[in-house]
């Protein structure tokens, strides 16, 4: 995906993420011990009680935003020109 990423779009700067290497401090997301304490009742906690709320500066809030939701919209407007099931190339299915 990273590829195709670098192909469509060769004016911008792709910067990957390590997973496993000697660039990463764990072999990937998968086998992290701090993602295995999560859990889906974890998860329906703090969605229910708003509890462990980090507060963030409203400006970098606001950037932070910004490349979120330019791939909301860019997931939106490729499910208006994909059939549901099709495959969008270079990226997946739609």
């Amino acid at each position: 995906m990273f590829h195709a990423l670098q192909q469509q779009n060769p004016g911008k700067t792709f910067i990957a993420a390590p997973t496993a290497g000697s660039g990463a401090t764990c072999k990937s997301c998968a086998h992290c011990p701090w993602m295995a304490m999560n859990s889906l009742e974890g998860l329906a906690r703090v969605l229910e009680t708003g509890a462990n709320e980090i507060l963030l500066d409203p400006a970098i809030a606001a950037r932070a935003r910004l490349p979120v939701q330019r791939m909301l919209d860019f997931t939106a407007a490729q499910k208006t020109t994909a059939p549901a099931g099709s495959l969008v190339p270079g990226i997946g299915a739609a």
